[in-house]
């Protein structure tokens, strides 16, 4: 358990003013939101703080704040991450919200995994940490806090779901109705640990299979047809200047794949429906959506299982596919070099840093990626699909077993 932290019956963590260095006596632990705080104050110049407890971004930026000015003490200028916790505090939300419990198994120490974020690809990769813990710390009863969008990848083995039935985006909001909620459920308990959900956790601590389960059967839609291709398709973050741009590289990518490949499966899978892809031969299975639903999103993770390659912009709209699929390429602007991979999941398996390179494949471009063609991603969608395969072959012998 030495990467838990234990918050109840009492915090084990020493933290120290900002301003003057004491030692800050610790009043409380309050988990409102995404944030965990813990609630102090500096016997020496009697500032009131709330600061971040080593969770998350937290890990790299703990942040605290002045409960009498709201100003942030920032020791690494992370910019948004302090004024996330500054607006929450300046506007706490009054409304009820109570997490719906999904009770598996009592216990009387457990550990708690706070899912929730303002982003989709936050919450997810911090779900990846419940494996850790389950394989870790059997000991301990694993409650998931978890938007209501996550619920079905939450792994079997855990003590109790805690759904919170909010937007994802309003995961950063301080919620008081929330925070009464888990001060009640810690009056109830022995042992309360805190989980670090590391932000982007080594793919040889979770095994995506223990979180993508329950899928259903689409084998009399793709039998007897391949390669399958992945399209994970976004409005918000473009391949072209506009969604027209994008909708003519995307048919142009079709049209052009499938003259090599003529029983192309070309599935596209994702959030805004604004265009249509005109059929000519080969498959295309078009599962876009303006809405999200449970049904929707094991289908979409069906076929990214299936998929031979996952294509898509940069972005949280990557993580399931690349994790999933058999390869993946990827379309990253220069502007989002500092995020390298952190969009990428890899199977528990993969250890060799070669199979690694022909898997995940990266075309870097401008903005809105105008410079990175058609012709280029069909490059190295045939590379992929047609020489992976004898690389793979030849970089696995005499490898131990």
């Amino acid at each position: 358990m030495s990467n838990l932290l234990r918050i109840h019956p009492s915090l084990d963590l020493s933290l120290n003013c900002p301003k003057d260095d004491t030692k800050l006596e610790i009043k409380n632990v309050l988990i409102p939101g995404m944030r965990c705080l813990a609630d102090t104050v500096c016997p020496q110049c009697k500032a009131r703080y709330y600061v971040d407890l080593p969770t998350g971004h937290a890990l790299w930026s703990a942040i605290a704040l002045n409960q009498d000015t709201a100003e942030c003490y920032d020791p690494r200028s992370s910019g948004w991450f302090g004024e996330l916790l500054r607006k929450s505090f300046l506007n706490p939300v009054e409304d009820e919200i109570t997490p719906t419990v999904h009770k598996f198994f009592g216990a009387k120490r457990i550990v708690i995994v706070n899912c929730l974020d303002f982003l989709y690809g936050h919450c997810l990769l911090k779900l990846l940490n419940v494996q850790r813990h389950l394989d870790q710390s059997p000991e301990l009863g694993c409650c998931v806090l978890v938007p209501s969008q996550l619920v079905h990848l939450v792994p079997d083995g855990i003590s109790e779901i805690w759904e919170i039935p909010l937007p994802i985006k309003d995961g950063w909001k301080w919620y008081f109705s929330l925070q009464k909620w888990i001060e009640q459920q810690a009056a109830q308990r022995d042992d309360i640990f805190l989980s670090p959900v590391y932000s982007h956790p080594s793919n040889r601590t979770y095994d995506l299979r223990r979180f993508v389960r329950n899928l259903p059967d689409i084998s009399s839609e793709i039998c007897g047809d391949s390669p399958i291709l992945l399209f994970s398709y976004r409005e918000d973050r473009l391949w072209g200047k506009n969604v027209a741009d994008q909708q003519r590289n995307i048919q142009l990518l079709y049209n052009t794949l499938v003259e090599t490949f003529p029983s192309l499966i070309f599935v596209l899978v994702g959030f805004g429906k604004q265009n249509q892809i005109h059929y000519t031969k080969g498959k295309i299975i078009d599962l876009r959506s303006n809405s999200f639903s449970v049904d929707l999103d094991r289908l979409w993770l069906r076929y990214m299982s299936a998929a031979d390659c996952a294509i898509g912009v940069h972005g949280s709209n990557m993580l399931l596919p690349s994790g999933l699929s058999k390869a993946t390429i990827e379309l990253m602007p220069y502007s989002r070099l500092g995020n390298l991979f952190q969009d990428i999941l890899m199977p528990q398996e993969l250890q060799d840093i070669r199979i690694a390179f022909l898997k995940y494949r990266f075309l870097y471009g401008n903005e809105s990626l105008t410079d990175v063609t058609v012709n280029d991603v069909t490059t190295v969608v045939k590379s992929v699909l047609l020489q992976n395969s004898r690389s793979e072959f030849w970089f696995s012998m005499g490898e131990p077993q």
